[in-house]
């Protein structure tokens, strides 16, 4: 009997696995080449890259890409983490993208926070990229042109009153654009001094910070004792701000002096210094939603259902967040994602919000519609 009751239960298991549902099967790996590692923005990326994936019926993976954008270096984290199922994978350094499509000539590429450059550029490293199907574009972090956002940052300049500032980007091997941004800032600044009634001085070259922070002496070079703010294209919140913390309590700058840069970091102690009368007056950075456009490209390109009305490669804005209020700071802190304690339910777009622009979900949608959809987010999108 009890051989009988065994035999029994084993029949019943073995028919109940047999009906059981089979789970469902991944569309494959998407991994994200990150010029990041840590912060809040690398937080909501990486939670919210997930949660989309996941609805899609993708798996998501982090690959950090060499600290100085190096071919080689890039290629080598590529490697290291590519297994068969990864079918695309967004690039955020651009150093070796031409490598990497070379090694893994079936990856769709798709980039995102990176000017790239090296591929748009026609004497690019990586331009060959623009002639491969595989290669489905670019959308940057904010502005794509340095122009744009040298003027953009003039602009906040003579909308303060400043009289006398100094600037500070990163090498222009790795970041040119802030080459460009500076030019175009001090361009600007120029044009408005031709009929100000009191002009603005730029004291000095920018300072170049090759991704130290900012320089013990800084202050005690000639002139910069009365700086009124410093213009950090590069990511000052990081690389300035503690500094200038430090010469205030020293007494080697002016106790008035603020900043204006990109980038965000939800420390509670710096959030406390950002705001019309701090002295983080104003950050630029990306509209965090625009992540949506990289994984519906990919996922396009994947499922088989390219936008009918895609143009071929493009590099593009992303949506702009100006934060440079205290409203707006309010805003940021308290009602997105990039609080002091990450949040992703508090964007902007959930997933039932956003579905109906990616093809596998809505054969309809147009790569027109996704654009412009991913460049809409603003500030003010926190504050209702």
């Amino acid at each position: 009997m009890k051989k009988l009751i065994a035999l029994l239960l084993t029949l019943a298991l073995l028919l109940g696995l047999a009906a059981a549902p089979a789970a469902a099967e991944s569309k494959g790996k998407i991994l994200w080449l990150s010029n990041l590692n840590s912060g809040i923005q690398y937080e909501f990326y990486t939670a919210y890259w997930k949660m989309i994936c996941e609805n899609l019926g993708y798996t998501f993976e982090v690959v950090y890409g060499d600290m100085s954008n190096d071919p080689a270096g890039n290629l080598k984290q590529v490697k290291n983490a590519y297994t068969s199922d990864v079918k695309g994978i967004i690039i955020s350094m651009d150093g070796g993208v031409v490598n990497i499509m070379d090694e893994y000539p079936d990856l769709w590429v798709v980039g995102f926070f990176s000017d790239m450059d090296s591929v748009f550029n026609e004497n690019g490293t990586s331009h060959d990229v623009m002639g491969r199907e595989k290669f489905l574009g670019n959308m940057g972090d904010g502005y794509i042109s340095g122009e744009d956002l040298g003027k953009a940052y003039a602009a906040e300049v003579i909308a303060r009153g400043y009289k006398k500032v100094s600037t500070c980007i990163f090498p222009a091997f790795a970041y040119p654009k802030h080459t460009v941004a500076d030019a175009s800032f001090r361009a600007a600044i120029a044009e408005y001094n031709a009929t100000a009634a009191e002009p603005i001085e730029i004291v000095g070259d920018a300072e170049v910070l090759a991704f130290q922070p900012l320089s013990d002496s800084y202050f005690l070079e000639d002139g910069r004792d009365q700086i009124e703010c410093i213009v950090g294209f590069c990511a000052g919140t990081t690389f300035i701000y503690p500094k200038i913390i430090e010469a205030k309590g020293m007494g080697f700058c002016r106790d008035d002096l603020q900043l204006i840069t990109g980038g965000f970091d939800n420390d509670a102690d710096l959030l406390a210094n950002c705001g019309d009368d701090k002295i983080i007056v104003s950050l630029t950075i990306q509209g965090i939603e625009s992540t949506i456009w990289p994984i519906a490209m990919l996922d396009a390109a994947i499922s088989g259902n390219m936008y009918k009305d895609y143009p071929g490669p493009e590099r593009m804005d992303s949506s702009v967040f100006q934060i440079n209020s205290t409203a707006r700071f309010d805003a940021m802190i308290n009602n997105s994602p990039m609080g002091v304690t990450l949040d992703v339910s508090k964007a902007q777009v959930s997933w039932d919000q956003m579905k109906d622009y990616f093809t596998s979900v809505n054969p309809d949608a147009t790569y027109a519609d996704l654009t412009a959809f991913c460049q809409s987010f603003v500030v003010e999108g926190y504050m209702k």
